[in-house]
């Protein structure tokens, strides 16, 4: 059974690796633990066999991504762009879906890169984009609550898409402030105001996923009581907002991983899986590349804060043999063997 591997890929990707201070520990278990008790299966499942369910060939489906900006990481971070890029291809590769990357301006170079390291090109023009396969269209937003809606509802009327994806993607908490994972308010102008594509999706029936992996990210607004609990800002900022960090804006599919990228490469897995096609899933090789013309295209490690091939302070290897045992997950899930005694 597909729901079998998927919770093992969940095991997997909820792999806590964090710094022994400066961001918070121990979080992860028990945000999943919490987001397994809403969902009641595996989360990579649930996101997996929603968009299976939504998603048919030559439908559009947005990603949405991009944290950090100016000063401390002036093209943002590398985790976002890289599982965005990875997921994008699963979807058309497996669903034979149109992505529409989305982002900040100033994110758009890594995501941009990461992209064409996936062997998914962002074509400028979206009439191309439509007409040939293994490519992507794009769209950047303004940074203002006002024009972002505005720029949402163009990208809904355009594409009409049948699934929404937020991958570490900052959402408001109660009382509309943006934070980071360490309790520091966010400007609004970083954040592209996301949330409010959430609630168009919502009232417009669109399926949405979110992935995160620190109760900031929309799609943890499923279990802002467990984020209030878990996150040691979960009820105290630094801000004096009075919200916490948690999120209020939920989605259909929530998954928590212990980094966002993995998070997206764990849903890329659980599809390869579902449609009993490996290809569905990049390997090692290629993740390595789409990681390392991220960071050349201006992508910082967020942890770190400097532009090197990391992702939340775990290296380049831990990336691709993260990949190599989802691989190993998919593979062996998808045949028989019977050693004879």
């Amino acid at each position: 059974m597909p729901a079998i591997a998927c919770e093992q890929i969940d095991r997997l990707i909820t792999v806590e690796m964090r710094f022994a201070s400066g961001f918070p520990r121990g979080i992860i278990p028990r945000l999943y633990d919490a987001a397994r008790a809403a969902s009641g299966s595996p989360l990579t499942y649930r996101a997996a066999t929603g968009l299976k369910a939504h998603v048919e060939a030559g439908d559009y489906v947005l990603l949405v991504t991009g944290a950090g900006g100016p000063p401390h990481l002036p093209a943002g971070e590398t985790d976002g762009p890289v599982g965005a890029a990875a997921l994008g291809r699963a979807l058309g590769i497996g669903l034979g879906a149109r992505p529409v990357f989305v982002c900040e301006a100033h994110h758009l170079a890594p995501l941009r890169a990461s992209c064409e390291a996936a062997a998914m090109p962002l074509m400028d023009d979206a009439w191309v984009a439509a007409r040939r396969g293994m490519c992507a269209s794009w769209r950047t937003l303004p940074g203002d609550p006002g024009a972002d809606a505005k720029a949402y509802q163009e990208m809904l009327d355009t594409f009409r898409p049948s699934a929404v994806i937020f991958i570490e993607k900052l959402g408001p908490n109660e009382q509309g402030v943006w934070h980071t994972v360490n309790g520091v308010s966010v400007p609004p102008s970083e954040v592209g105001h996301a949330h409010l594509l959430a609630a168009r999706a919502h009232e417009l029936g669109i399926y949405t996923v979110g992935i995160g992996d620190g109760g900031n990210e929309i799609g943890f607004g499923v279990i802002a009581a467990a984020v209030r609990e878990v996150h040691p800002y979960g009820q105290a900022c630094h801000c004096g907002c009075g919200g916490g960090v948690g999120t209020v804006v939920p989605t259909d599919a929530l998954v928590v991983a212990a980094i966002s990228n993995w998070g997206a490469y764990g849903v890329a897995a659980a599809l390869a899986i579902i449609l009993r096609d490996p290809s569905t899933l990049h390997d090692a090789e290629l993740a390595g590349r789409i990681l390392d013309r991220c960071v050349a295209a201006g992508g910082f490690d967020g942890n770190y804060a400097a532009q090197m091939p990391f992702v939340d302070g775990t290296s380049r290897d831990v990336q691709t043999g993260l990949v190599t045992m989802l691989r190993q997950i998919v593979t062996n899930a998808l045949q028989s063997h019977d050693r004879g005694f």
